[in-house]
């Protein structure tokens, strides 16, 4: 365990954040969590725009026989 030190409103925001029941380290690891996704969502569709059509059609290929196996 470890105290932080939070602003009064950031508390505050916390607390409109946090469903009943749930503790401030849930609220924060959530927070921190959809952080991490979107920084992975934007270096990912940095990565697809920087593809060329060749790159474009093998990833497609592969999507498409990687759909064929689930199913």
């Amino acid at each position: 365990m470890t105290t932080v030190k939070l602003q009064i409103r950031t508390k505050a925001t916390l607390d409109e954040l946090k469903d009943e029941g749930e503790t401030y380290d849930a609220v924060i690891s959530k927070l921190a969590s959809q952080a991490k996704e979107k920084i992975l969502k934007s270096e990912l569709a940095k990565a697809y725009k920087s593809l060329d059509r060749d790159e474009l059609k093998i990833l497609e290929d592969w999507e498409a026989s990687s759909n064929e196996l689930e199913e």
